[in-house]
């Protein structure tokens, strides 16, 4: 059985997510919730397999979330479920370690084949080309380039701590900080917001 979380702040999409996966029956939802302290609340102490959390870049806090929920030891996976997909939101979902990223507007089969591939270890991530790849990157100072290298290679917190001689704390700040320079920034996300 695959124990989900939802993380979603719009109470319609919660409900659809959950209606869609019902006829899953290898799938369970754990918990549902507009944000993080709900969620954990609801979870009460019991670990999903899969956390899928939406990406809205008015928040874009998902990326972030992503990021400190890998930092941590025996974390879910995380899938981030988007109607904003574009090449810099999964180059920067890739530094977040996320290990799925998926349009909603996707039917409800793919995002079910999805979540199993990912519970299986699959990472299920939109092709990049290289120069939208080398866009998102340009982003990135000198210094950024060997963590955001270890990030890509899945490192975890204290093997970044370890190549950069330095402590964990720093390292995570440090990886934080890449993600959040790789952010899609919401004027190209959103027509007519400039």
């Amino acid at each position: 059985m695959i124990r989900l979380t939802l993380l979603d702040d719009h109470p319609a999409v919660l409900v659809g997510l959950q209606r869609l996966l019902a006829p899953a029956h290898d799938m369970e939802v754990l918990a549902a919730a507009a944000d993080e302290v709900t969620l954990a609340r609801e979870l009460d102490g019991r670990r999903p397999d899969v956390l899928i959390v939406d990406y809205d870049p008015g928040r874009g806090d998902a990326l972030a979330l992503c990021r400190r929920v890998k930092a941590r030891p025996d974390t879910p996976y995380v899938l981030i479920y988007t109607a904003y997909g574009s090449a810099a939101l999964t180059v920067a979902a890739r530094a977040a370690q996320a290990d799925g990223l998926l349009d909603k507007s996707e039917p409800a089969a793919v995002l079910i084949a999805a979540i199993r591939r990912i519970a299986n270890g699959e990472t299920v991530l939109p092709t990049v080309s290289r120069s939208e790849f080398e866009a998102a990157v340009a982003r990135l100072t000198d210094t950024d380039l060997p963590i955001f290298a270890m990030l890509l290679d899945g490192a975890p917190v204290p093997a970044i701590a370890e190549g950069l001689r330095t402590d964990e704390r720093e390292a995570a700040h440090r990886a934080q900080k890449i993600v959040a320079r790789l952010r899609p920034r919401l004027d190209r996300q959103l027509p007519g917001v400039h």
